[in-house]
């Protein structure tokens, strides 16, 4: 087996993780929007987002790299939006 072969193989074992994270992490979406329906509170949390980003960042050990994960960041943010705006009631 390749060197392209043996990442490949790499990427789609990284990508089911991914698709089990994001299974659980719209599961807490969900939790977010009930709490914000039963309170009466917007979808949009800016100052939440921009720490969320900020701590997450801070994590982050490659400045080559730190531009495209707050990238991954801001869309996971949409993302989350995005459906808490769909199932707003």
């Amino acid at each position: 087996m390749n060197k392209l072969e043996q990442a490949r193989i790499k990427i789609d074992d990284i990508d089911r993780q991914l698709a089990e994270l994001f299974k659980l992490r719209m599961q807490a979406v969900q939790d977010v929007l009930s709490y914000k329906k039963d309170n009466h509170l917007p979808v949009l949390d800016t100052i939440r987002e921009s720490s969320m980003i900020e701590r997450n960042v801070s994590r982050f050990d490659s400045k080559a790299l730190e531009l495209y994960y707050v990238q991954f960041l801001n869309s996971i943010l949409e993302i989350s939006r995005k459906f808490q705006e769909d199932h707003y009631e």
